[in-house]
C-alpha cells in the first residue's frame, strides 16, 4: 500500500492560536496541492510550547475549535491530518496527539513521559494508540516518548507506520554558542531515533518537529537556555539508511511511502522550505 505523507515543520507563538492554525493551514493546502495522504504537525501547534505560568485557558476538549478545524479540513481533502495539542478532560490538562481521518474518526493519544517543566501542567497518559486506517495500523507517541523502549516495545509487531509529533530543542545556547554541558548529545538525536525505529520495527516513520526561537528550562538543573528547536522532520523508512528530512527552518518534507512492502523500496522525496535541504 503506497501512502504519500508529509512532516510539517512550522514555527509557534506562545499563545497565539489563531495565529498558529492559520500558519498551519497553509502548510496543509500545500500539503494538499501535493497529493498527500496523510500530514503530521508538530507537538502543541497550535498553543506553541514553551514555560507558561498555565495552559488552562489555551486547553481544548476533543470538540473544540482546533479538532474541528482539522477534522473539517481531513474530510474536505479526504487527507488524514496528525496534530498535537493542549488536551483538557475534566480538570486535568494533557499534552496530546490527535489523527483526525476523512471518514470523521478522531483518535488521540496523550503523551506518556513527560520531561522537565511539562510535569507540573500536565498529566501523563497511559496507554499506547493504535490506530486502523486504510493503509494499516499506525502507532502514535510524542517528543520524549521516542526515546523509551517500552513505549516501541508496545507497538512492535502492531504497527505498520508511526506518527511522532514533537516540540525537540537543541539544547545549545544560541546566546553563548556550544551545547549544554549535560544535556547537549540529546538535541541531534531528533534527527537520528527516527531512523533507529523504523529499522528496528521495519516500519515507516513520520516525525514532525518545531522549528525556530525557544527558552528551554531545565528546573531540577536551575537553568534556561535561551535555545532553539532542533528541527529535521523527516519521513522514513526500514530501507532507508538515513531519513529524508528539513533542516532547521520553516518547511516540509514529502515522501511516499509503502507501507506493507519495504523490500520492495520507495519513491524519491522533495522538500520544501526556504532554506533546507536534504540530510
Amino acid at each position: 500500500m503506497h501512502l504519500l505523507a508529509a512532516a510539517i515543520q512550522v514555527p509557534s507563538t506562545p499563545g497565539a492560536l489563531a495565529e498558529n492554525l492559520d500558519r498551519a493551514d497553509a502548510w496543509l493546502k500545500h500539503a494538499r496541492t501535493e497529493g498527500v495522504e496523510l500530514a503530521v504537525l508538530p507537538e502543541m501547534f497550535n498553543t506553541g510550547y514553551t514555560l507558561l505560568p498555565d495552559y488552562a485557558p489555551l486547553a481544548e476538549t476533543r470538540d473544540g475549535p482546533t479538532l474541528r478545524h482539522l477534522l473539517e479540513r481531513s474530510r474536505q481533502w479526504k487527507m488524514a491530518i496528525a496534530a498535537g495539542f493542549v488536551e483538557r478532560d475534566g480538570r486535568h490538562l494533557y499534552d496530546s496527539l490527535a489523527l483526525c481521518l476523512p471518514e470523521g474518526r478522531v483518535a488521540v493519544y496523550r503523551k506518556r513521559h513527560l520531561v522537565f517543566w511539562e510535569r507540573y501542567r500536565f498529566r501523563p497518559g497511559r496507554e499506547p494508540i493504535i490506530v486502523t486506517t486504510r493503509w494499516g495500523r499506525i502507532g502514535l507517541a510524542i517528543c520524549a516518548d521516542m526515546i523509551y523502549r517500552r513505549v516501541w516495545d508496545d507497538y512492535r509487531d502492531k504497527v505498520d507506520l508511526a506518527i511522532v509529533s514533537a516540540a525537540w530543542p537543541e539544547f545549545a545556547c544560541q546566546r553563548k554558542g556550544g551545547k549544554h554541558w549535560l544535556l547537549g548529545h540529546v538535541g541531534p538525536l531528533s534527527g537520528e531515533l527516527p531512523r533507529r525505529v523504523a529499522r528496528d520495527l521495519e516500519i515507516g516513520f513520520i516525525f514532525a518537529n518545531q522549528c525556530g526561537a525557544t527558552s528551554t528550562a531545565i528546573p531540577l538543573l536551575g537553568s534556561r537556555l535561551s535555545d532553539r528547536f532542533a528541527g529535521l522532520s523527516c519521513v522514513c523508512d526500514a530501507r532507508r539508511s538515513a531519513p529524508v528530512q528539513t533542516g532547521l527552518l520553516e518547511g516540509v518534507v514529502i515522501s511516499t511511502l509503502n507501507v506493507h512492502a519495504f523490500a520492495k523500496g520507495t519513491a524519491p522525496c522533495r522538500i520544501t522550505s526556504p532554506s533546507a535541504s536534504a540530510a
